[in-house]
């Protein structure tokens, strides 16, 4: 069996929220002990704010952490924080950009109702096993409201790893806030990007709960409320993703929850072509 790694998005729900039974000081350490439990080697969170990063950076022990270009509003601004365990990745190259028509500077765009933006890390696998094979790792949070902003936010996203990726394979995790119906859930498609949940023989299910848990029923206009996704690219040159397995984490003390929403974790694989004698 090939080697694999884990990779994890989550959505943690910020910890300057006034969440009453579910504020972050209550569910703090369940949060962080479910991120251990299942040890993800590389981790994108969203709506990352400094409670949320205060407990990460002391708790889950061997990773390193790049929190990317601030977003929201107002303070306390979120961050598309990565975090990657370094024994077993190396980090290449880093980056980030803001979701409008002004990427390089703390901006707003095509109605969207609050500013966003994507981090991005470029990483080599340390396992002599990969081979030294390299991947791009993009995490973004995708505007709530505006359905132009989230569509015309993934045009741009696919535009920058077209230019940053330079023909490697892509693994992106996020917090879409629509569901695989969207239009903007095509156009990711359309750019060539499998969804590691159905690549993995799952079906319907939801990931955002509003603290509810297994109560939570969709709204009758929702199709499902999968809006929290892992999506991969191929570098057909170069190297090929196997999905091994996709699953969305439901580990909970009710009536506290880690988050508003599941994480969800991928295994995968990275099968390296090669090169030509």
């Amino acid at each position: 069996m090939p080697e694999t790694f884990k990779i994890m998005t989550f959505n943690v729900r910020g910890s300057q929220h006034h969440d009453g039974e579910n504020a972050w000081k209550r569910r703090a350490s369940l949060n962080a002990r479910v991120i251990e439990k299942h040890a993800p080697d590389v981790i994108g969170f969203q709506e990352h704010q400094v409670g949320n990063r205060s407990v990460h950076d002391e708790k889950l022990r061997g990773y390193k952490r790049i929190s990317g270009p601030r977003y929201e509003n107002r303070k306390p601004h979120a961050h598309n924080a990565i975090y990657w365990r370094t024994d077993r990745l190396e980090l290449v190259e880093r980056g980030g950009f803001w979701l409008s028509e002004t990427p390089e500077e703390y901006s707003r765009s095509w109605e969207a109702r609050h500013v966003r933006s994507a981090n991005w890390a470029r990483f080599r696998l340390l396992s002599e096993r990969f081979g030294g094979a390299e991947f791009v790792h993009l995490n973004t949070h995708l505007d709530h409201i505006s359905g132009h902003a989230r569509q015309q936010g993934a045009r741009l996203i696919i535009q920058r790893l077209e230019e940053l990726a330079d023909g490697l394979p892509i693994v992106m995790t996020g917090d879409f806030n629509c569901d695989p119906g969207s239009t903007t859930y095509d156009i990711f498609a359309e750019a060539g990007f499998s969804d590691a949940h159905i690549v993995a023989g799952n079906g319907r299910t939801n990931t955002f709960h509003r603290f509810r848990g297994e109560e939570f029923s969709p709204k009758k206009t929702e199709r499902e409320v999968r809006i929290d996704w892992i999506l991969l690219r191929d570098a057909p040159e170069q190297a090929r993703w196997t999905v091994h397995s996709c699953e969305t984490i439901r580990d909970a003390e009710p009536p506290v929850y880690p988050s508003d929403h599941y994480p969800v974790v991928a295994r995968l694989s990275l099968e390296t072509k090669s090169p030509s004698v």
